[in-house]
C-alpha cells in the first residue's frame, strides 16, 4: 500500500506504558557514552548532579554539553556561562557558547569564541580543539565540516605527538562526521574504521558506516553493519532506528517495526513525535490495531493533525469506515498543506466500504483525486473495478484504459476488463438515460467503436498472455463476438470476420493444457451455434449440420437445435451479452491473468 512515502509512515510496537526508569549513569565517561547513544534522560540526570553538587568548570561543561546534544539551547548556555565564570582558563566552556552559537544560527558569534579558545590555549589543547571541532558538526543548518576537519588534524596531530604516534578513537569518529557532512564518504568510512582499529567493539562507528550505506541506498549492507553495531553494544539505541529505517525501505516492516520499538525502549523517549513514530511503524507494519491503542496514549499529549490521518488510515484497516471517514475528513479540513494522495485514497475507500450509493459515489470522487499523483498503486485500475461493479461499463471502459496509460507494466487483467466492459455497455448505447441524445447512425458508429475496442484489447491480452507461453480461450469468444456486432448492419462481414476467432476458441478450449481447469462447455455451443447459423447464412447446410451435431454432443436435449435439424435454417448467432462470467478473476490486486 506504500512506495518511497512509506520510508515517513512507519509504525511499531506499544512500549510507553511499559518504558522503564532509567538507571543514572556512574561517572562521566558513561554519562557521555549515554548522550551518544541517545540515553539523554539518563546522562542528563547524572550530569545534573554532578554539577550541583559539584559546580565546577569542567562538571558545568559536562552538562552543558548534554543540554545542547539533547535540543535545549538556552539551558545549555546556562550552564556554559556558569562554567566561564567559575573558571575564566578554562576555555571548553566558551567553546560550548560557540556550538550554542551555532545552533541559533549566529556563525559570526561561534567562530569568534572558537577562535579565541584556540588563541588562548596556542592550539596546543587538545580538548579544546576536539569539542571545537565537534561544534561545528553539530548543528544541521550551521554546520562548517571543513574547518571542523582543521580544528581535528590539529588535534589528531597533538595526540599522536603526545602519545608517540597512537591515534584517538574520539578524534577519528569526529573527522568520519565532518567527511560525512561533506557527502565524502569513502573519507568517512575510512575514519570510522580506524576508529574501530583502535576500538573494536565502538559500536559507534559500525552504527556510522551502515548509516553511510543507507545514504547511498544499499539497505542490505547498511543492516550488515547495523547487526554488527548491535553486537558490539546492544545498547547503543541509535542502531534501531537506523536499522528499523533500513528494514523499512527493503520492505521488511515487522522487522522494522520490532527495531523502533527498541531504539523507544533503549534510548527512553517520551517525546510525543517521537512516539507517533511508533504509531506509523504499528500501521506500515499492519498492526492497525496497536497503531490506534498507541495513538490513544497520546490523547491530550500531542497537537497533530497527523494524529487524525493515523487514526483514519488504521481504522480503515480495522474495518471502521466511519471512524476512518470522520477522522480522514477532519485530518483533511484542519491540514489541508499536510495532505497527500493517500489521504484522498484511504478515504475514498473507506467511503466506498460503507456501503451506501452515496459512499460509492463520494469513494469514487476521492480515488479520482489520489490516482494523478499515486505512485504506490495504480488507482485507475480501483475506480475502473468499481465502476463495473455498478454497471457503469463506459466508466469502466475509460478507467481501464487509463490504467494501461498509466502503468509501464500494465496487467493482462486490465486488457481483460476492458475488453469486457466495452462488449457489456456495446449494446447499451442508445438505451442509456444519462447519455446524450443520438440518431441511428450515431447509434450504430458508438457500437462499432466500444467493439472493437473490447476486439482490440482481447487482442493485445491474447499476445501478451501468449508471449508467456500460456493461452487464454475467452479472448477469442469475445473477439469472435466484437467483430460480429460490429457490423451488425453487415451480417456477412461480421460473420465472416467472427469465423477464425471462433475456430480458434474452440482449437484452444477443446486441447486445454494441464493447468487449465475451466468449464468451456457453454461457450462452446454458443461458439458452434454462431458457427452453425454463418454456415447457413452461406447456404451451407452441410457444415451448418456438422456445427449443430457437436452441439447435440455437449447438450443432448438442446431443443433449438433439435428444431434446426428438421428444418435448417439461421436460428442462432452469438449472444448479445457473454454467455456465462468469464473464466478470470474479479480485477483485484492479484487477479488470474495478471501475470
Amino acid at each position: 500500500m506504500m512506495n518511497n512515502q512509506k520510508k515517513s509512515l512507519l509504525t511499531i510496537l506499544f512500549v510507553g506504558a511499559t518504558l522503564s526508569a532509567p538507571v543514572v549513569a556512574q561517572d562521566v565517561p558513561t554519562a557521555l557514552k549515554d548522550i551518544e547513544a541517545a540515553r539523554f534522560t539518563k546522562a542528563g540526570q547524572y550530569l545534573t548532579q554532578l554539577a550541583s553538587s559539584s559546580p565546577t568548570a569542567e562538571n558545568q561543561f559536562y552538562l552543558g554539553y548534554y543540554y545542547l546534544r539533547s535540543g535545549q539551547p538556552d539551558q545549555a548556555k546556562a550552564a556554559f556561562e556558569k562554567g566561564a565564570a567559575a573558571d575564566a582558563k578554562n576555555q571548553l566552556n566558551n567553546v560550548g557558547l560557540a556550538g550554542v552559537a551555532l545552533m541559533k544560527k549566529d556563525r559570526a558569534t561561534a567562530k569568534t569564541l572558537i577562535d579565541n579558545a584556540v588563541a588562548q590555549t596556542k592550539s596546543k589543547n587538545i580538548d579544546v580543539l576536539t569539542r571545537a571541532g565537534e561544534m561545528y558538526t553539530l548543528s544541521e543548518e550551521t554546520n562548517d565540516p571543513a574547518r571542523a576537519l582543521e580544528l581535528l588534524t590539529l588535534a589528531d596531530e597533538k595526540h599522536k605527538k603526545d602519545k608517540k604516534g597512537a591515534g584517538n578513537a574520539d578524534i577519528e569518529m569526529l573527522m568520519g562526521d565532518a567527511y560525512f557532512l561533506k557527502n565524502d564518504g569513502g573519507n568517512a568510512i575510512t575514519r570510522y574504521e580506524n576508529a574501530l582499529s583502535l576500538n573494536p567493539s565502538l559500536a559507534e562507528a559500525n552504527y556510522k558506516i551502515g548509516r553511510l550505506y543507507l545514504r547511498g541506498k544499499n539497505y542490505q549492507k547498511a543492516q550488515e553493519f547495523f547487526k554488527l553495531a548491535i553486537q558490539n553494544d546492544p545498547e547503543f539505541s541509535p542502531t534501531y532506528l537506523a536499522y528499523a529505517d533500513a528494514l523499512a525501505n527493503s520492505r521488511a516492516y515487522k522487522s522494522a517495526a520490532t527495531n523502533y520499538e527498541l531504539y523507544v525502549q533503549k534510548s527512553g523517549t517520551q517525546d510525543p513525535e517521537t512516539l507517533l513514530d511508533v504509531a506509523r511503524y504499528r500501521f506500515l507494519a499492519e498492526d492497525y490495531k496497536g497503531a490506534t491503542e498507541y495513538l490513544d496514549q497520546l490523547k491530550g499529549k500531542i497537537n497533530n493533525p497527523i494524529a487524525d490521518r493515523m487514526y483514519g488510515w488504521a481504522n480503515l484497516g480495522l474495518n471502521k469506515p466511519q471512524e476512518a471517514v470522520e477522522s480522514l475528513n477532519r485530518f483533511i479540513s484542519t491540514a489541508p498543506a499536510k495532505v497527500i494522495s493517500d489521504d484522498y485514497k484511504y478515504l475514498g475507500r473507506a467511503y466506498g466500504q460503507l456501503g451506501t450509493p452515496e459512499g460509492d459515489s463520494l469513494g469514487i470522487a476521492n480515488l479520482e483525486k489520489a490516482a494523478p499523483q499515486d505512485t504506490v498503486e495504480n488507482l485507475y485500475r480501483e475506480i475502473g473495478e468499481k465502476y463495473y461493479k455498478m454497471k457503469r461499463y463506459d466508466r469502466a471502459a475509460a478507467y481501464y484504459s487509463k490504467a494501461i496509460a498509466n502503468d509501464k507494466k500494465p496487467q493482462n487483467n486490465d486488457y481483460l476488463w476492458l475488453g469486457l466492459a466495452s462488449y457489456q455497455y456495446a449494446p447499451r448505447i442508445g438505451r442509456d438515460s444519462t447519455a446524450a441524445p443520438m440518431d441511428t447512425a450515431q447509434i450504430r458508429q458508438a457500437k462499432q467503436m466500444y467493439y472493437l475496442k473490447s476486439d482490440s484489447a482481447f487482442a493485445q491480452m491474447a499476445q501478451r498472455i501468449e508471449a508467456d507461453g500460456k493461452k487464454y480461450p475467452l479472448a477469442y469468444y469475445y473477439r469472435a463476438g466484437a467483430n460480429y456486432y460490429a457490423y451488425s448492419n453487415d451480417r456477412a462481414k461480421g460473420a465472416e470476420l467472427a469465423t477464425p476467432f471462433y475456430e480458434k476458441f474452440i482449437e484452444q478450449a477443446t486441447n486445454p493444457d494441464s493447468t487449465d481447469k475451466a468449464d468451456y462447455k457453454r461457450y462452446l455451443i454458443t461458439s458452434y451455434k454462431s458457427l452453425a447459423g454463418f454456415a447457413l447464412l452461406r447456404k451451407d447446410d452441410a457444415k451448418a449440420k456438422e456445427y449443430f451435431n457437436k452441439v447435440l454432443e455437449l447438450d443432448p436435449n438442446d431443443e433449438s437445435v433439435k428444431k434446426a435439424l428438421e428444418e435448417p435454417k439461421p436460428v442462432a448467432t452469438p449472444a448479445t451479452k457473454p454467455a456465462a462470467k468469464p473464466a478470470a478473476k474479479a480485477p483485484a490486486k492479484k487477479a488470474s491473468a495478471s501475470k
